[in-house]
């Protein structure tokens, strides 16, 4: 075996998982620290792109949209930090049901936004008129069937680790971002796999890593690695807020392990970068 990003054959196994009679064997790169499915028996996740319609509910909305709406706030103040142009035109990459693309138009951007998922991207519509099903760049012009301006803002909430070819995918938006542009992307952390095992095991919670869904689970470094790779300089990264679920006993302990992990993002549960193309 070897790392399906950075080709070093220097891994080490995580975990094993089962889901559908197809094992999967998690493992981790040594070189740059991915953690990562090795069987990729899908090309895309294979319980999204035929999501039925009947799915998309209220529940599925506010996961989207109300459940982030901290995280989303914490976005403004980065962009208000690092952002070098003024709210202008954004694609949303894996826009889901729109909830971000609706908090963005809120807030003066042209919101632009494409997904693999067709129900999904007809409520998004709802909101935002350019929200198109498509899985890259490529496929989105042809969607829309439009001249695409350069986007000021290019975002992947909660995308990027079910991407089977980021290489190809980043290259593609990479082209499509303004100058002074900003790239921003929130991913689960890869840092924290390892101590949440263990948690998990100590409160004795089954713990997956879904590898049917999460193919890499990037940590802060190797997020800068491979995005230099790709044509991307990081100019800034840290750990995102806790997205908010109803209350229990487990919520408690999530919120304040969020918390307290929120000044150690190698370690805490959810990072960000933002990142500027390189000339």
């Amino acid at each position: 075996m070897q790392c399906h990003l950075c080709q070093a054959q220097e891994v080490r196994l995580f975990i094993r998982e089962t889901r559908d009679d197809l094992p999967y064997r998690v493992i981790r790169c040594q070189a740059c620290g991915v953690i990562q499915t090795w069987e990729q028996h899908a090309a895309l996740s294979p319980d999204y792109r035929s999501l039925p319609p009947e799915e998309v509910d209220e529940a599925r909305v506010w996961c989207q949209y109300q459940h982030k709406l901290p995280a989303f706030a914490q976005w403004e103040g980065n962009v208000d930090r690092h952002g070098l142009l003024p709210p202008g035109p954004l694609l949303d990459v894996g826009c889901g049901t729109g909830g971000f693309l609706r908090h963005a138009a809120q807030l003066g951007w042209e919101s632009y936004g494409f997904d693999a998922s067709l129900a999904q991207v007809e409520f998004a519509r709802r909101f935002c008129p350019n929200a198109r099903q498509a899985t890259c760049v490529a496929e989105y012009r042809g969607a829309l069937n439009a001249p695409l301006p350069l986007m000021h803002m290019i975002t992947l909430w909660d995308v990027l680790e079910h991407i089977r070819q980021p290489g190809s995918l980043l290259t593609g938006l990479r082209d499509l971002l303004h100058p002074e542009g900003l790239l921003f992307i929130s991913v689960p952390n890869g840092g924290a796999l390892p101590w949440k095992k263990g948690v998990y095991r100590i409160l004795g919670r089954p713990f997956s890593v879904d590898p049917w869904e999460h193919v890499f689970y990037y940590t802060r470094a190797a997020l800068a690695t491979h995005l230099a790779t790709w044509g991307f300089r990081v100019v800034a990264s840290g750990s995102v807020v806790c997205y908010p679920r109803p209350w229990s006993w487990f919520e408690m302990m999530r919120r304040t392990g969020f918390r307290l992990l929120d000044h150690l993002p190698d370690i805490s549960p959810q990072i960000y970068v933002l990142a500027r193309k390189m000339e």
